[in-house]
């Protein structure tokens, strides 16, 4: 991965955007495709969508989803201390303890999810936590303390940013989606330097996935592609506890993850197969039963129909503080997007046959 597209993806992970609260991160997004592709607008829904022309009657939407989860502040209490809800699927079992930003209108506000000492712990205190139960602590002095640095309503996120491990791995809080809508960014950029292509690509970086998936639906019936692809992250199952015969076998580092099933189009998937192996790009493949939980879902049944795809990076720990994934996998899910996408032309028919 090159420096400016490495350092595009460290500033997107960088930046907190929760369901809702995805402004910073696609102020980002359109600055960086804005350099290449002249045609960038922003919905009322606040999805950002780059347009590259195409030659010929045919148009692929590629998608990724620019939230992330997190909480938001429903109560504070005479002592400053703040109670939340979350926002998507956060899980109460991993937050005690966690550092957290409040996104205070002042800027961000640092703080801790409490936790009461194991040394003092009654029986009764070993079930897991309910959400109303946790507190964040920001080192208020009492509730109007509190209340000059934060509003009822301020979003939340938790853990830590972006880091490089060896052999490759990257972890993060938010690969879920940052890498999407990078995926979306560099595949649209690849196709823009090589002149272009006969279908046009509407790159788009949708919002509020994490919260019901909705951001992507609007986007789709307005743009009317005659493809749509999700790009995403999914579950990779090579370590301790998870079972390949239950969930499947999809590694990190073995390849970007093409879905097949019920809901993906069937020649869509036997030309991203074809691609891959024209192309040598590894890449892996994991089975949907009618439902994908991604951008994909909705871009399917808008006005007569889009055919849908979903191609996905293999991520660790997903919805934790501890997102782990693989970074050639994301080089990797760009060059094999290019290649496909290359393929589509005016006389391009997904109707199955």
């Amino acid at each position: 991965m090159d420096a400016g597209p490495r350092e595009f993806l460290r500033r997107l992970l960088e930046i907190p955007g929760p369901s809702g609260y995805e402004q910073r991160v696609q102020a980002a997004w359109r600055e960086y495709v804005g350099a290449f592709c002249p045609d960038v607008r922003t919905d009322v829904h606040n999805n950002v969508v780059a347009t590259l022309k195409g030659s010929e009657n045919f148009s692929v939407m590629v998608v990724g989803h620019a939230d992330e989860i997190g909480m938001a502040i429903v109560n504070v209490d005479e002592n400053g201390y703040l109670y939340f809800n979350r926002i998507g699927g956060v899980d109460p079992t991993i937050l005690p303890s966690q550092r957290v930003q409040v996104l205070a209108k002042s800027g961000p506000v640092p703080g801790v999810i409490g936790k009461k000492p194991a040394h003092l712990l009654d029986a009764d205190d070993n079930r897991p936590p309910k959400i109303h139960e946790l507190w964040i602590d920001i080192g208020a002095k009492d509730k109007a303390d509190a209340l000059t640095r934060v509003r009822i309503g301020d979003p939340i996120v938790f853990g830590e940013g972006y880091a490089e491990l060896q052999n490759g791995y990257a972890v993060a809080r938010n690969f879920d989606n940052r890498v999407g809508i990078w995926v979306a960014a560099e595949t649209l950029r690849a196709l823009s330097q090589s002149g272009g292509g006969k279908a046009t690509v509407y790159a788009v970086s949708s919002a509020q996935e994490e919260t019901g998936v909705w951001g992507a639906g609007p986007i789709a019936f307005a743009l009317k592609p005659n493809l749509g692809i999700a790009v995403d992250v999914t579950h990779a199952t090579d370590y301790p506890a998870l079972s390949k015969n239950r969930h499947g076998d999809v590694q990190l580092g073995k390849g970007p993850v093409v879905s097949r099933g019920v809901k993906t189009n069937q020649l869509v998937f036997d030309g991203l197969e074809a691609a891959g192996t024209a192309h040598n790009i590894p890449y892996q493949v994991e089975v949907e039963f009618g439902r994908t939980g991604t951008d994909a879902d909705v871009m399917a049944d808008r006005g007569p129909g889009i055919a849908v795809a979903v191609v996905s990076i293999p991520n660790r720990y997903m919805h934790t503080s501890t997102e782990m994934i693989h970074l050639d996998d994301l080089d990797n899910c760009v060059r094999l997007l290019v290649a496909y996408i290359r393929t589509l032309d005016g006389a391009t028919d997904l109707t199955p046959r």
